[in-house]
């Protein structure tokens, strides 16, 4: 069937009759080659090349890899029936195609999970997805990812099992134990979805384990249920409950409908390899003459424990291993789908009657005209055999008659797409400060959205989900077009031109049209930033290698579009409109862990290198480029062969230089010990360390004003990894202020307090899994440890480093005034905890030594009283100054500032409103009371000061957590207690007035006086501390900033938290963290011995064995460290002669405990290890020392060149 452009085109604007899809599986599942028949339905591809030219994969290493890279797109045009009419598809008119036909927008993804980011952008465009999956490797690795990214999209998923042949061929399988098999892959991916539905499983690599361990208890159960039925049957209980007729079973209706079943016609059967493919509805047609009944009726009983009686003509109950007790009966899908097929395959064995085998099916099932007589004469018995079935059951056919029928089209996939896409329900409120006119038509746009409205007066809204390089060459020419440069100077040297890959989801995309371009961060309130203009050039419908120009594409359709490449850089939202929310950002499944850094052969083509990682940033939507301070530029991808792809663009496409690569660089985190992740029974002490807690670090601003404490306390690894997992969540609620309203709206509904708005529930829904797994984690912790953990979970101030990662700057502690407050402090779900300042001395370590005689001895003592508090005027967030007065007459002027409130945790959920408010109920009314007995010029002083202080704690903890003091990695699970006091230093106290009352300020009020003599802020100011109902004399003192020495305060807090929050982490003994891949391995009985070998040396620990039931394979899972990953395949090739094969998917970040300052203390220690340690290789010291070279820091080892050497003192000249 040829179809033209043009017929293509105007199938477009026929919404209902628009399917979207994209294909997902694990790598070698036979994905391309499937859509290899699709497209040859089309007349693309010549029958004989289909499955052998891998049409989608045009890039010359996908060709010689044998998997696919980038995602691709192609139009098709599916006419039901078509591929099985006696006359041949060719013989449809333009007229039948136009009336009856799909248009299929297929859109192939890799496989490989190193090109995760490919599949995000294939599934944000589709509106339903064909997940194959190998009917002999089943369920896979990645088969689990891509059903993730499925249900993250919303988008629906339809199954069809591959490589049927290989049950009949390779494993020599009987139909009904290729029963049995196809019926376990279907009921594991519908635990994979139920498991994803349930929230059960929240990291990919937990659902995976968890999901094996459930097959085999699944598998036990069933074995039991089949001994009991065949001890009913044999008792005369066996089931005989068919209607006449042939009709279904009855009760076979599940309380909750299953995503893949084959009775609704959500699976598909077949083997793309030889170009056949079933749907049980196909069979049902075919026997339901026969067999005098109903079709509909009839598919009901070809899946599931159901066999036809020919005696009694109906349809009767049979056990899972196969007949009704005595045995004699089978499953109707064996007798009438599996078993015409096992006959058809028996044509491949020696000495078979080929043509007369295959003559019998032909002119049974009324193949004549579709095979020739030549084809079953082929000299191979397979090419002859793939005739005839693809003749009697076409791929096309079956596959695209399931997207057709099951696949939602755009009007009826958007309702349900759209929260996902707009962040919310449509009709949410619009954004604070948005203006009444900008509001209605922000509503009219996201109205659009949700209905997929096509209309040419609908608002533009169009998302391009990646760019893609595109050579100059391929792009076709409008005649009169002189060759027109699609790009921006920075392309005029390639050949290569980007176009943008995206899908309209509202209105109609024209050239010419102007656009404004939102990144992910715009907000339609402050239409002034984050957001370009641009004018859209070509518009393209993509055919896979090819480009063919059109005029319009309406809503519900793919595109590519030229004059992007300088307004978007890897994906962005298109609107007619400023007032339009950027559409939800892509979710990747991996993370860029592997990096290399990369310089030109010649320095005279460091230019050339410059501008191509510009082009190669754009063109891959996953890849990260960076320039360290030390000028190196650094590569960071997903994985070894991502890598691999990226370093050969740059080379022969973007830069066109020749490159040195340095070998590959991993990413790691730093953290402290954690005791509750020591696996039971491992004694503390020796290389694992954790003999000491966590001390309390004091550091000191240069001018001597302000004292820090910081201690630091580890958070266990699941809660770590929970925060970890979601930054473009907690961007949305932290970073860009988006839901922070609404979760306090969905805090009030959950309390009964008041509605939530639609906005607050659906950011609800986001962030209860989140809340699930960070409690779940915490109770993993233990008794022991769980408290503590909720505690600092309820108390988290901020998050870092970018305010999104997995560690907590916790707010100052209540420390509630009077009887009342003490009651509602012991009444709420958080406990009073000491201060920092309360500490001995002996427990407090100082980062570093002052840089004047500014502390006074008081300075380290407790706080003896505290005054009223102070808060902003709003009583909102932020820093209180609470004055204190020593008892002692030599003690210092004091200062306590208690930082922040639980912002983070209530915004997340964590905390109720109600008490994150009681953080400021006390300030506040110690404020308004203090308010009036004190000077006005020192409470705005004291204000000032507190936020000063404020802004840098916040910069520090950000930057302490970006750059651990180990290697400089970012930090990992650590929860930092940070308290402040401003401090008088000692020669202030003496340039200023005494402590002893010689010139006191007197204070009338009732509370604590305050005053302000003179000076700015920015130079210092003057309290007064005290009053008549205070046992300690009033005083008046003078406390000097000294900005214009030191610079801003701001600054000098920010450098003494950032020291401290550092050395807090080495003195909770520090730990550095790395990666770890799950890692599947596929290998056979005699290759077992090489694999492990291979494992053991690059530290895996082996999680479970299993053998693959039916042949001699085993199947490995393990959690192997990234540092160990590189050259894994090809080191398992070698060693297993090519019979063991790896899968690898990021899992999880996990400490490495080991202490890699152990220096032997016991005797024992040093009988094992030496008197310094010399003789032991320390694993994490090692993997430290490797980081800190690599950057150009210092390490600690002595070089020695040719120590016998004699040194030689004469000079050559």
């Amino acid at each position: 069937m040829n179809v033209s452009t043009e017929l293509l085109v105007a199938v477009q604007s026929k919404q209902d009759r628009v399917r979207n899809l994209c294909i997902l599986a694990h790598v070698d599942h036979g994905k391309t080659t499937l859509s290899d028949h699709l497209i040859g339905s089309n007349g693309l591809i010549h029958p004989r090349m289909q499955g052998e030219l891998r049409y989608l994969d045009s890039r010359e290493d996908e060709q010689a890899r044998g998997i696919t890279m980038k995602a691709s797109a192609i139009s098709l045009l599916y006419v039901p029936g078509a591929a099985t009419r006696p006359e041949g598809p060719k013989s449809l008119s333009d007229a039948t195609k136009l009336s009856d036909g799909y248009l299929i927008n297929l859109i192939d993804s890799p496989g490989h999970v190193d090109f995760c980011s490919e599949v995000s952008t294939a599934a944000r465009l589709s509106d339903g997805a064909l997940v194959v999956v190998d009917a002999v490797e089943g369920v896979c690795i990645q088969t689990h990812a891509v059903l993730r990214q499925a249900y993250e999209e919303k988008v629906k998923p339809v199954l069809v099992i591959n490589k049927l042949d290989r049950l009949i061929l390779e494993l020599r399988l009987t139909p009904e134990e290729a029963y049995g098999r196809l019926r376990d892959i279907v009921t594991h991916a519908n635990m994979i979805l139920s498991a994803f539905a349930s929230e059960r499983y929240l990291r990919e690599a937990d659902a995976v384990l968890a999901m094996d361990q459930a097959r085999a208890d699944q598998a036990e159960q069933a074995a039991v249920e089949d001994d009991e039925e065949e001890e009913e049957a044999a008792a005369g209980e066996g089931g005989d409950d068919g209607g006449g007729g042939g009709g279904g079973p009855p009760g076979c209706e599940d309380d909750e409908a299953d995503a893949f079943d084959p009775v609704v016609g959500s699976v598909a059967f077949g083997s793309a390899a030889d170009g056949w493919a079933f749907r049980l509805d196909q069979f049902a047609e075919m026997y339901a003459e026969k067999l005098k009944c109903r079709p509909e009726a009839l598919v009901r009983g070809l899946w599931g424990d159901w066999a036809f009686s020919p005696k009694d003509k109906r349809v009767v109950r049979t056990s899972r291993r196969g007949g009704t007790g005595s045995g004699k009966l089978k499953p109707m899908f064996v007798q009438f789908a599996l078993e015409p097929i096992w006959k058809a395959y028996s044509v491949c064995g020696p000495g078979e009657d080929v043509g007369g085998v295959l003559s019998a099916i032909v002119r049974s099932r009324g193949l004549a005209p579709l095979v020739p007589n030549k084809a079953l004469e082929h000299p191979d018995p397979r090419q002859a055999l793939r005739s005839v079935l693809r003749a009697w059951l076409p791929l096309s056919e079956a596959v695209l008659g399931m997207a057709a029928a099951q696949l939602p089209s755009p009007p009826t996939a958007a309702p349900v797409r759209a929260p996902r896409l707009l962040g919310g329900p449509p009709g949410s409120p619009p954004p604070p400060g948005l203006p009444e006119r900008a509001a209605k038509e922000l509503a009219r746009l996201e109205s659009c959205v949700a209905r997929s409205d096509d209309s040419p007066s609908a608002p533009l809204v169009v998302y391009v989900s990646k760019m893609v390089a595109v050579p100059r060459g391929l792009l076709p020419r409008v005649p009169g077009e002189g060759g027109a440069t699609h790009g921006s100077q920075l392309q005029q040297d390639h050949d290569e031109v980007f176009l943008g890959f995206g899908r309209v989801f509202s209105g109609v995309a024209q050239p010419g049209q102007r656009v404004h371009v939102l990144s992910g961060a715009y907000n339609p309130a402050a239409p002034t930033t984050q957001r370009q203009t641009a004018v859209l050039g070509a518009v393209y419908m993509m055919m896979g290698r090819a480009l063919e120009r059109v005029e319009r594409v309406p809503a519900g359709n793919v595109l590519a579009i030229a004059g992007l490449d300088a307004v978007v850089l890897k994906s962005a939202t298109l609107s007619s409109t400023p007032a339009c929310r950027p559409l939800a950002p892509l979710m990747f499944q991996a993370a860029a862990i592997v990096m290399v850094a990369v310089e030109p052969a010649h320095p005279s083509d460091l230019p050339a290198l410059r501008r191509g990682l510009q082009l190669l940033n754009r063109a891959d939507p996953f890849v990260e480029v960076s320039v360290l301070d030390s000028g190196e530029h650094v590569l960071a991808a997903a994985g070894e062969v991502h890598l691999g792809t990226c370093i050969k663009d740059l080379r022969e496409r973007f830069a066109r230089v020749e490159l040195r690569v340095s070998p590959p660089l991993v990413a790691f985190r730093e953290s402290i010990f954690c005791p509750s992740e020591l696996a039971e029974g491992t004694p503390l002490g020796g290389l694992v360390g954790g003999l000491k807690g966590p001390r309390v670090v004091e550091a000191l601003t240069p001018n001597g004003c302000c004292v820090v404490r910081v201690r630091a306390a580890p958070l266990p690894g699941g809660v770590a990894g929970a925060l970890d997992g979601r930054p473009e969540l907690l961007r949305r609620v932290l970073v860009d202020g988006e839901g922070r309203q609404e979760a306090a709206d969905g805090n009030r509904a959950d309390t009964g307090a008041g509605p939530a708005s639609s906005s607050s529930s659906s950011l609800a829904s986001e962030l209860g899994p989140l809340r699930t797994e960070l409690r779940a984690a915490a109770k993993a912790a233990g008794p022991q440890q769980e408290a503590r953990v909720l505690q600092m979970l309820e108390r988290a101030w901020l998050l870092g480093p970018k305010r999104i990662g997995p560690n907590l700057l916790l707010a100052s502690p209540r420390r509630p005034n009077g009887v009342a407050a003490a009651e509602a402090s012991a009444s709420s779900s958080s406990t009073a905890v000491e201060s920092l300042f309360d500490m001995s001395s002996n427990s407090v370590v100082r980062a570093a030594k002052a840089t004047t005689k500014a502390m006074a001895p008081g300075a380290q003592g407790a706080l003896s009283g505290t005054a009223g508090p102070l808060t902003d005027a709003d009583g909102a967030d932020g820093a209180d100054a609470t004055a204190a007065a020593s008892s002692s007459s030599s003690a210092a002027a004091r200062i306590d500032l208690r930082l922040g409130s639980p912002v983070a945790a209530l915004a997340l959920g964590l905390i109720s409103e109600e008490d994150a408010r009681s953080y400021i109920d006390d300030r506040a009314a110690g404020a308004s009371s203090s308010s009036s007995n004190c000077d006005a010029g020192v409470a705005e002083a004291l204000r000032h000061v507190a936020a000063s202080v404020e802004s840098g704690v916040v910069a520090g903890f950000q930057i302490a957590t970006a750059s651990g003091p180990l290697c400089e990695e970012p930090l990992w699970g650590v929860a930092f207690e940070l308290e402040v006091r401003l401090v008088q230093p000692q020669q202030q106290q003496q340039a200023g007035p005494s402590l002893d009352g010689d010139s006191p300020q007197t204070n009338t009020g009732g509370g604590t006086g305050l005053g302000l003599a003179a000076g700015s802020v920015s130079q210092g100011f003057t309290a007064a501390i005290g009053g008549p109902d205070s046992e300690t004399p009033s005083w008046s003192g003078r406390l000097e900033l000294q900005e214009d020495v030191y610079g801003p305060f701001s600054g000098q807090v920010m450098t003494a938290v950032a020291v401290a929050c550092r050395r807090a982490v080495l003195e909770a003994d520090a730990r550095l963290v790395e990666a770890q891949y799950l890692c599947q391995l596929t290998a056979s009985a005699e290759a077992l011995s090489g694999m492990y070998a291979v494992l053991g040396r690059r530290r895996a620990r082996i999680l479970r064995e299993e053998m693959r039931e039916g042949s001699d394979t085993f199947l490995v899972s393990c959690y192997l460290p990234a540092e160990a990953s590189f050259g894994l395949a090809d080191e398992m090739r070698r060693r297993s002669s090519g019979a063991a094969s790896a899968s690898l998917m990021l899992s999880h970040w996990e400490r490495l405990q080991v202490d890699p300052f152990f220096v032997p203390t016991t005797e024992e220690e040093r009988e094992e290890h030496g008197e310094d340690a010399s003789g032991l290789t320390n694993l994490a010291r090692r993997l430290i020392d490797a980081v800190r070279r690599r950057k150009g820091l210092p390490v600690e080892e002595k070089v020695v060149a040719r120590a016998t050497k004699q040194r030689t003192l004469k000079r050559n000249v």
